[in-house]
């Protein structure tokens, strides 16, 4: 089965995905997006949280013209 990456939109295997919970929001990143995300809230301090409710929002699809 496949699963979409919530930081890339990625579609990834689903034994590539990690599920991050925060705040009541359930986000999918692959293994490559949480090394980022760790990374990233380690050297600049940031919530990591928010950008879990943030990537479990729906994207709406963009139609190309």
């Amino acid at each position: 089965m496949t699963v979409t990456c919530g930081f890339r939109f990625e579609v990834r295997r689903e034994d590539e995905v990690v599920e991050l919970r925060a705040d009541h929001h359930t986000a999918r990143v692959c293994e490559s997006c949480l090394v980022l995300l760790t990374v990233h809230r380690r050297v600049h301090r940031m919530k990591v949280e928010k950008v879990i409710a943030a990537m479990a929002e729906p994207v709406p699809l963009v139609a190309e013209v």
